[in-house]
């Protein structure tokens, strides 16, 4: 495929299961060159990235050769973002980093700081803001479609296969399970929605599995505007009730078509992915008076290729200073916050207020 003159170049940093995929993309993206990748186990060629890609085995190697980089792609083990981020926006290159964006709140903040005194943007990677149902209940919401919103309810709740965890012996610790890795992406959609949490309360439990990593657990949270969520999470019970299932994007989950989560406002609520919408006939319907259901939008497509291929195309304008990232920095700051009262309240069994910048 012939590029644009104005193409980008963007380095994948950490080539295995999410980085391979943002590698085939940017090779496939007429706005893109794929510049480099830099992995010292994953190499061109391994995973269909192409022969003709620079391989770095070294991070440092990379950098000494990267002055006609633009963006990199952070798609390392989470305790790495940080170093790797401050480096490259150094160096005056833009960074798309996955989430979360760091391991912790203190290296995140790190992160905001260095991009600010860089002048280089950094792109938080929760790519299901990209969807476009998701872009839609933003507007339903802002519209005031719905109403005023007074709670939401999320349900997470699947059963992970055991060479997922053979896979990675990091998944059984601290930091490794699903509040960390999956919860995170509800979190982020939440706050994009309804507004900042600002009070989290939580039990969490590991007895299923019995590794130092949460397997299951039950949160409640409070937003700015006194909305409230429960939300449900276990990654060891089959269920057909999780994100991934209602929307079918991700290829290593199968799809369910059960949505995983219900925002409810004075005036009707929706259920997401489905985008289903439920509302009386009159404003002044209750719950004795007829209730009916429909769909603001017909295409709620969810292929996990549509987000990234849009948070890509997004992060092309964000590297030509053309926009402002979708997720920012601080968004992601805040996203890494809320799991940290999270994973706070469960150890003292108590409330925890969560900080707002």
């Amino acid at each position: 495929m012939s590029k644009h003159t104005s193409a980008i170049n963007v380095a994948v940093i950490g080539a295995g299961l999410i980085g391979a995929r943002h590698a085939k993309l940017l090779d496939a993206l007429p706005q893109t060159e794929l510049f480099a990748i830099v992995d010292p186990v994953n190499k061109p060629g391994s995973d269909g990235f192409g022969k003709q890609v620079s391989h770095f085995d070294s991070f440092q190697e990379f950098l000494e050769r990267s002055a006609e980089c633009d963006g990199a792609i952070i798609a390392t083990p989470n305790h790495t973002h940080k170093d790797i981020a401050e480096r490259c926006l150094s160096h005056g290159i833009a960074c798309l980093v996955e989430k979360p964006l760091a391991a912790n709140s203190d290296d995140a903040r790190e992160i905001l700081k260095a991009s600010e005194a860089s002048g280089k943007p950094v792109l938080v990677g929760h790519h299901r803001r990209h969807h476009k149902a998701s872009q839609e209940l933003k507007r339903l919401i802002e519209g005031g479609s719905l109403g005023s919103i007074v709670g939401a309810q999320v349900s997470w709740v699947l059963r992970k296969p055991d060479e997922y965890f053979a896979a990675g012996d990091w998944r059984t610790k601290a930091g490794g399970g699903p509040v960390w890795i999956n919860l995170i992406h509800e979190i982020d959609l939440l706050r994009y929605f309804i507004g900042e949490i600002v009070e989290v309360s939580s039990m969490l439990s590991n007895s299923t599995r019995g590794t130092e990593a949460e397997d299951t657990g039950v949160i409640s949270m409070r937003f700015e505007n006194d909305a409230v969520c429960s939300a449900i999470l276990s990654d060891a019970s089959p269920s057909p009730w999780h994100f991934e299932g209602g929307s079918g994007e991700n290829p290593n989950i199968a799809y369910t078509g059960q949505d995983g989560m219900r925002i409810f406002g004075t005036q009707a609520s929706i259920s997401f992915p489905s985008m289903s919408v439920w509302r009386h006939e009159s404003a002044e319907g209750h719950w004795g008076t007829a209730i009916t259901q429909h769909k603001p939008i017909t295409d709620t497509t969810m292929d996990g290729e549509v987000a990234l291929s849009k948070q890509l195309e997004h992060f092309v304008d964000v590297v030509k200073g053309n926009t402002q990232p979708l997720v920012s920095a601080r968004d992601g700051l805040q996203s890494v916050r809320v799991v940290e009262a999270i994973h706070a309240s469960a150890k003292i069994n108590q409330s925890v207020s969560v900080d707002l910048m």
